[in-house]
C-alpha cells in the first residue's frame, strides 16, 4: 500500500462517481423531480441536458453498437462546482476543481445515493465507478516523461524522442475480478505555451455482472478510493509531488 499523502495543490480537475442500475429497476419520468425536491437545499440549480451514449446491444445478428441520445436532469450546487446527474436508471455525483477532500466527497455521494434509494427503491446495482481526472501542468517547454512519471509510454530509439501526441493505458483487475481499473496517460493542452500538460485518468469500476448490494456501496467506495490513490502515487515521481506541494500533517496534540 502506498504512503498516504495529501497535497496543497492536488491535480484532480474532476472526480466522478456514477451508478447504473439494472433494466428491471422501476423507472418513472417523475423521479428526477421528486429527487430534486429532496436535494435542492444542497443543489439548488436545475438544468436539463441531452447526452449521446454508445451502448452495446445484443440482437439476432449478434453484438452491435448503437448511439442513443438520452435526457438527463442536472442539479448544481450554488457555485456550480459539484453536480448531480439523474437519467434513466443512472445517478452521477461529481465535483470539479478545487476538489474537496475524500471524506467530504464520499459523504456527498452517500447522501445523494441514500436519497435516490428512498425515491427509486433500488434493490440492485448494475455497475458503478469512481473516476479521477487529473490534469497535470508542468512549467517546462520540453518535458522528459521519465523525469516526472513512473507510468508513461516507452519509445524505441528509432522513433523521434518527443512525440507530437500520445496515449498509453492499462487495465487491472482486483478482488477476484470483481473490480477493474483503467489507467490512461495522454498529452493535454496547457494553459500557457510555456508549459506542458498531461491528463492522468484513473477509472475504478465494478465489472459488469458482479454484485455489490446497495448496503455495500459505502464499503466499495472506500476500497475503490484506496486503489485509485495507490495507483496515482505509483504513476508519479517525487518531482511531480513537489509541484503538488505535499501537505504536512500536524500531530493532533499540536493542533
Amino acid at each position: 500500500m502506498a504512503e498516504v499523502r495529501k497535497y496543497m495543490n492536488p491535480p484532480a480537475a474532476e472526480v466522478i462517481c456514477e451508478f447504473r442500475f439494472p433494466q428491471e429497476t422501476p423507472w418513472d419520468m417523475t423521479y428526477p423531480g421528486v429527487l430534486y425536491n429532496s436535494l435542492k437545499e444542497t443543489y439548488p440549480k436545475r438544468d436539463q441536458r441531452y447526452v449521446r451514449e454508445v451502448v452495446m446491444l445484443v440482437g439476432p445478428e449478434g453484438l452491435r453498437e448503437e448511439l442513443l441520445v438520452t435526457e438527463r436532469s442536472i442539479f448544481l450546487a450554488e457555485d456550480e462546482g459539484c453536480a448531480v446527474q439523474v437519467g434513466s436508471r443512472l445517478l452521477s455525483v461529481s465535483c470539479e476543481k478545487p476538489y474537496v477532500h475524500w471524506e467530504a466527497f464520499s459523504e456527498q455521494i452517500m447522501s445523494v445515493f441514500d436519497r435516490f434509494r428512498d425515491v427509486i427503491g433500488v434493490e440492485a446495482i448494475g455497475t458503478m465507478n469512481l473516476r479521477y481526472v487529473n490534469v497535470i501542468e508542468i512549467p517546462e517547454r520540453e518535458v522528459t516523461l521519465s523525469d516526472y512519471f513512473a507510468f508513461y509510454p516507452t519509445l524505441p530509439a528509432e522513433l523521434p524522442r518527443v512525440p507530437e501526441g500520445f496515449i498509453t493505458g492499462c487495465e487491472f483487475m482486483f478482488h477476484d475480478n470483481r473490480d477493474s481499473c483503467r489507467v490512461e496517460l495522454t498529452d493535454a493542452v496547457p494553459a500557457s505555451t510555456e508549459n506542458n500538460a498531461f491528463l492522468l485518468n484513473i477509472d475504478y469500476f465494478l465489472a459488469e455482472g458482479q454484485g455489490v448490494p446497495p448496503d455495500g456501496v459505502a464499503d466499495w467506495l472506500e476500497i475503490a478510493h484506496t486503489h485509485v490513490r495507490d495507483i496515482f502515487e505509483a504513476c508519479i515521481k517525487d518531482s511531480l509531488r513537489d509541484l503538488f506541494t505535499p501537505r504536512e500533517e500536524v500531530p493532533a496534540a499540536a493542533r
